[in-house]
């Protein structure tokens, strides 16, 4: 009889305070602040209470071991039907709340074992007898951190929906998740390329930090654990520090903008420390003052945001489509981490919600695994590109060296005709006439022809390395039977010997350039210039020829086969022309000590 009493004059000094929930419930509320978290129910009487609405925030700020307590006068206005609604919390983040109504008391929150039947808020059942009244006390529990909260009454079913629809987002979000981790820990593996680890370690930790923001962990997967608000601290932490790493790497800031990236590296230092002494001091003294930890890790996370932000406008200039994707990733992230902060420190009234942190999240999480899953493609297309243009070069090859060789037999087989199978002929019908002295002297004049040919082709100095000498001795040969031309040979600190295996081919190569430029140029005076320098062999072949344009002629099967010999030595050919003026020609090849 007191208690109903007591409630009747409740719900008069109420009454301008009391809200209409719907046409049978009649709800009145009120709230108090124990900073010691010392009161009990015996003493809440003689506290002072201050009134506030549904979906009014309390907001204490930062606090150390408060707790508030929440006065409820509850009534159905119905004498007729009775009335079920839920008292919902919409903090999921809650150390504990603890309900006493009547002589029942129900207890939920992250510091609890006790689950709320909905992920969406932290929900107690109050039923009602037709024209029931109800006096609820409700105390709210949150150690050092911030604090703030709202309530409402909610009806099941649109609790129900909103559950259901948060589970089905967080869930598909997870497997996104993983499904991206498990492609690019395929292309780890393919590549070698540490982005790739950066890309895993953050995304898991964003799919930590969304199941646990998201009350996803504590509603599914661990209903059980008692630690998720300095999980769900220290694993956001974390995960803006893989960001960090990650967006430093993708960005390339070591290589890019190197003070941006030591500035970014400072940061991540400084969160880990507060991490690692945060940790120890909750351990091992448990009344440290926190305030100042959270106020300085949420100022250099906000620094952090805005210089990565910044990172990727400048990186724009250097390379726009990484740039884009980055600032297009990251822009989301900006603003839901700034109006978290902003609100967390009562500049603003309101932040984005969970959901939000969970769309953005999965937007950022998809682009970066899309983007490094489409450069990979990229490269792997570019280096099939690349194999197929080995692939034809390699052909290319294969078919100059037995176009090369045939041209090389067909020479040789003419002078063979021209001069050794006549003279044989010839040999053969003298001893047929018996003419055996003349015969002898053609026999020699043959043996004198073969010496001389098999010279032209390789001489025997070029074994034991002498370029220069086998040169000179070929040039003094041609300018013997020119007339109109004439060749110079120059060489400047060039050794006698040189000890290389390309002097086969160089050789061949200044007869075919010699060749090319009386036969092709029509040039009156042919210079080669031969110098050796510390660490390679520099060859200059001067023409006063004709010439060519180079953009309409090209260089050509012989040119092009020439600087094949050369890159296979990885030597440097280089031709300048112009048309009636002559042609250069620089070869440069390394000399391996």
């Amino acid at each position: 009889m007191k208690i109903t009493c007591f409630i009747s004059l409740l719900l008069c000094s109420c009454f301008s305070f009391a809200q209409t929930v719907n046409k049978q419930l009649l709800i009145s509320s009120a709230f108090a602040v124990d900073y010691n978290s010392s009161w009990s129910r015996t003493v809440l009487q003689q506290q002072k209470f201050h009134s506030f609405r549904q979906n009014d925030e309390v907001n204490i700020g930062y606090n150390k071991n408060a707790a508030v307590w929440c006065r409820f006068v509850l009534k159905n206005n119905n004498a007729e039907e009775s009335v079920k609604t839920w008292l919902c919390f919409n903090n999921n983040h809650i150390d504990s709340l603890t309900l006493y109504d009547a002589e029942s008391v129900k207890i939920l929150g992250d510091r609890t074992t006790g689950r709320s039947p909905f992920i969406e808020t932290l929900a107690f059942e109050l039923n009602f007898k037709p024209g029931e009244a109800k006096f609820v006390w409700v105390r709210v529990k949150k150690e050092t951190s911030f604090l703030d909260f709202t309530y409402s009454l909610d009806n099941q079913a649109d609790l129900e929906a909103k559950s259901a629809l948060k589970i089905a987002l967080t869930s598909f979000f997870v497997g996104i998740v993983f499904l991206l981790l498990m492609i690019n820990g395929i292309l780890f593996l393919m590549t070698k390329d540490r982005l790739y680890v950066y890309y895993i370690g953050y995304s898991i930790l964003t799919a930590c930090y969304a199941a646990i923001t998201t009350n996803f962990a504590k509603h599914v997967l661990f209903t059980g654990f008692r630690f998720f608000s300095e999980g769900r601290i220290y694993t956001g932490a974390l995960w803006y520090i893989a960001l960090s790493i990650f967006l430093d790497h993708f960005l390339n800031l070591r290589k890019n903008q190197p003070i941006k990236h030591k500035v970014v590296t400072g940061f991540n230092i400084i969160n880990l420390s507060l991490i690692v002494i945060s940790i120890a001091l909750l351990i091992f003294y448990r009344d440290f003052e926190f305030r100042y930890f959270f106020v300085f890790g949420y100022i250099v996370f906000l620094a952090s945001i805005i210089l990565l932000f910044w990172s990727a406008v400048s990186h724009l200039k250097i390379e726009r489509t990484q740039g884009i994707y980055a600032l297009f990733a990251f822009l989301p992230q900006l603003v839901w981490g700034a109006c978290l902060i902003l609100k967390t420190f009562g500049i603003i009234p309101n932040s984005l919600g969970d959901n939000w942190m969970l769309f953005i999240s999965l937007y950022e999480v998809f682009l970066f695994g899309y983007v490094l899953s489409r450069n990979y493609i990229d490269v792997f297309l570019k280096n099939n590109q690349l194999m197929e243009q080995v692939i034809f070069e390699k052909e290319s090859s294969l078919k100059t060296i037995s176009e090369v060789q045939l041209r090389e037999r067909r020479n040789i087989a003419n002078i063979i005709h021209d001069k050794v199978g006549s003279k044989i002929a010839h040999i053969i019908h003298l001893f047929d006439m018996k003419n055996t002295k003349l015969a002898k002297q053609t026999i020699g004049e043959l043996a004198e022809d073969i010496r001389d040919i098999s010279h032209k082709i390789l001489p025997k100095a070029l074994d034991d390395g002498a370029l220069a000498a086998s040169l000179q001795s070929q040039i003094t040969s041609l300018n013997a039977g020119l007339t109109e031309a004439k060749i110079e040979l120059f060489c400047y600190d060039f050794p006698e010997k040189i000890n290389e295996p390309w002097v086969y081919d160089l050789y061949l190569i200044a007869l075919e350039l010699i060749n090319n430029a009386l036969k092709h140029g029509q040039a009156g005076l042919i210079t080669i210039e031969c110098y050796q320098y510390s660490n390679h062999c520099h060859f200059q072949f001067v023409d006063d020829g004709i010439g060519f344009d180079m953009q309409e002629t090209g260089k050509g099967f012989g040119l092009e086969n020439i600087e094949k010999r050369v890159n296979y030595y990885r030597g440097d050919f280089e031709i300048n022309s112009v048309k009636n003026e002559g042609t250069i020609i620089q070869i440069n090849i390394p000399i391996h000590h």
